[in-house]
């Protein structure tokens, strides 16, 4: 089964995704993982990466789903998590023949406030909440806020993402393949709602 995630940023796609990976023995393909994975490595596709998204615009196009497909090549059942991110990028894996777009709708006044509350953990890349998902007594003091998360970013990232990622919504709900699904409850209640979802389709 084949599986893609959409959503604003602060959806809780890689919260969903992970828990999906772990049930269904799916293996959880994030955009976003990959792209930090080249940063990490400062090479000069990294260094443009981190200019690109430290600066609130989407990675080109074409690059990213030419990582995304190398990725998936091999794999049977996955989600995408953080992509496609435009109809251009959804066309260019048209052939990967997904089965189901599952999107999870939040406004954006929840996710400028979930943004404001998220922290990472610089040595595991774990994300906590302070509010809804609060990290481990022992590791709070390392953790930090990313440079992508304050309110100022984040709601340059929605503007992008209502100008390039919200036509895919009626792109993939033509197709007869996308799910709505409310994401504002907490992530375990959403979950559970995009788990009986997929089991209904899997039967």
């Amino acid at each position: 089964m084949k599986l893609i995630l959409l959503g604003p940023p602060g959806s809780g796609k890689g919260t969903v995704a992970q828990m999906l990976a772990k049930d269904f023995d799916f293996a959880h393909v994030s955009a976003g993982e990959l792209l930090r994975e080249e940063i990490k490595k400062e090479t000069t596709l990294g260094n443009d990466i981190k200019k690109t998204v430290e600066s609130g615009n989407l990675v080109p196009d074409q690059l990213v789903s030419e990582i995304m497909k190398l990725h998936v090549a091999n794999k049977e059942n996955y989600i995408m998590d953080g992509f496609p991110r435009t109809v251009g990028q959804a066309k260019a894996i048209e052939k990967l023949d997904i089965d189901m777009v599952i999107y999870l709708e939040v406004p954006d006044k929840i996710v400028v406030e979930r943004f404001s509350g998220r922290r990472t953990d610089p040595l595991t890349g774990d994300v906590y909440n302070v509010k809804t998902n609060p990290a481990p007594a022992e590791i709070k003091d390392r953790l930090v806020q990313r440079k992508d998360d304050t309110p100022e970013t984040v709601k340059d990232r929605l503007v992008v993402y209502h100008k390039q990622t919200q036509p895919l919504v009626d792109y993939y709900q033509k197709k007869g393949i996308l799910k709505t699904i409310d994401g504002v409850p907490a992530p375990k209640e959403v979950y559970e709602v995009v788990k009986k979802v997929v089991e209904e389709f899997s039967k």
